[in-house]
């Protein structure tokens, strides 16, 4: 392999890990159509199967249950031993932040899982104590549809 060969290589293998960072993609096509848009000409479906096993991404779900490609290194899903719904009880908020409350020991994990959804639930962040987890939005315009959809999420009341 030459420099100039191994270098493209790079830069592709770069871009595409990049790519999928950056954007949700549902099918390998898409993957092709957008690395012809960034200038690799010539790539395959076949060839986008193959660096996708090369970067380590697996098709998994995003947080609007759609089937997504994804790195693996960006995977965030906690490991417990009970039912996450077990785990929060309540979630209201003041119109500006939103106060989710769990079990004792609970906040931290799903803190965790709700920092893993931030941009595409509305979520700025969040803070987690032993039993409560302040999350703020980053649409205030939106907390009442965030709170709901966090409500949903979890499966539980909100107030």
């Amino acid at each position: 392999m030459t420099v100039v060969s191994e270098h493209i290589n790079i830069s592709l293998i770069d871009t595409f890990k990049s790519m999928l960072k950056e954007k949700e993609y549902r099918s390998q096509y898409e993957l092709v159509y957008d690395l012809s848009l960034k200038g690799f000409e010539n790539i395959s479906q076949s060839k986008v199967s193959r660096m996708l096993t090369k970067v380590g991404a697996i098709r998994t779900r995003n947080a609007k249950n759609k089937v997504i490609y994804q790195l693996t290194d960006q995977l965030v899903i906690p490991r417990i031993n009970y039912a996450i719904d077990t785990i929060a009880l309540t979630v209201n908020n003041n119109d500006s932040q939103i106060v989710l409350k769990t079990v004792a020991g609970g906040a931290s994990i799903i803190a965790r899982v709700l920092d893993s959804l931030e941009d595409s639930f509305g979520i700025l962040g969040t803070i987690s104590g032993d039993d409560t987890v302040f999350v703020v939005p980053s649409d205030t315009k939106r907390i009442n549809e965030i709170t709901k959809g966090i409500s949903d999420l979890f499966s539980i009341p909100s107030y």
